[in-house]
């Protein structure tokens, strides 16, 4: 987005915080249903009004259009670091809460729907988007794996246990599976199926190639995985010694994360991956 040095896109406290609620009822509305999402965001409103007493000055009668969440000018003269602390947490539990209903491009909806100017807003005061969205896609992803290890029923309501044999489709390459009454369970694509294993062994192929860490312009990347073999680090102490701007340390860890060399452990903090392991001990 190219924005010219005399224009003012920033946006009053009392309309950032209304067009971001509107753009989550919206978003969440059409996984769910508008009555359902009225009903999530005002719980989110209300429970958060210990911690942030300035929602209390926020209302909301319905999610059709931005003028039926009304937000008092008051929070116009509050310090705008903690209306974007709400927001953030607003986000980060309508995500949560939604699950995987939500499901892999929730954040990425949601920027589109709020639009540039308060993308603009949020970005100018400390809140990436773009960050989130890698957060949410991640426990998306991850809550998927765990749902495979487990054995949870597929989508059609079966597990494994359910299947008495099987017979494969060479034809359309499809493996169609049977239950104990030889009745038809479900038909496997498994041209699918391989493409999504390789792809998380190895990576989506349009992700870098890992041999380019090892050159110059990739050096830093190389740098902090060793970094991370010895010891915990903050955030300051690791942009101290790779000598990196907060900037290039962000695009530096979403590289990284891409190419699966780190993981997340907790919504804020990540460490080596096994693969990350594995690529520095051969190294």
């Amino acid at each position: 987005m190219n924005v010219k040095p005399e224009e003012d896109l920033t946006k009053s406290n009392a309309e950032l915080l209304r067009n971001t609620l509107f753009a989550l009822c919206k978003v969440s509305g059409r996984r769910t249903s508008e009555t359902f999402a009225y009903k999530i965001i005002n719980t989110i409103i209300k429970s958060l009004k210990r911690k942030y007493m300035f929602l209390g000055e926020v209302s909301i009668h319905g999610v059709s259009s931005p003028d039926e969440i009304q937000v008092s000018t008051q929070l116009n003269q509050l310090n705008s670091s903690e209306i974007f602390k709400a927001i953030e947490t607003i986000i980060r539990i309508m995500y949560v809460d939604l699950e995987d209903t939500a499901g892999l491009y929730f954040i990425k909806e949601l920027k589109q729907q709020m639009g540039n100017e308060t993308l603009y807003s949020l970005l100018n005061n400390g809140l990436d988007l773009n960050l989130l969205e890698m957060e949410q896609q991640h426990a998306y992803k991850y809550r998927q794996e765990q749902k495979k290890m487990a054995g949870d029923p597929s989508l059609l309501g079966y597990t494994w246990k359910d299947v008495s044999n099987w017979k494969y489709d060479d034809v359309n390459s499809v493996c169609i599976l049977y239950d104990h009454n030889e009745n038809e369970l479900d038909k496997l694509n498994l041209d699918a199926i391989i493409q999504e294993h390789v792809e998380r062994l190895t990576g989506p192929e349009e992700i870098e190639d890992i041999n380019e860490l090892q050159t110059e312009r990739f050096q830093k990347e190389y740098e902090l995985l060793h970094l991370l073999t010895k010891k915990d680090m903050d955030r300051d102490t690791v942009l101290s010694l790779l000598k990196v701007k907060e900037e290039e340390f962000e695009r530096m860890i979403e590289r990284l994360l891409n190419l699966g060399l780190l993981e997340y452990l907790d919504f804020d903090v990540v460490t080596l991956s096994e693969k990350g392991m594995k690529y520095i001990q051969q190294k």
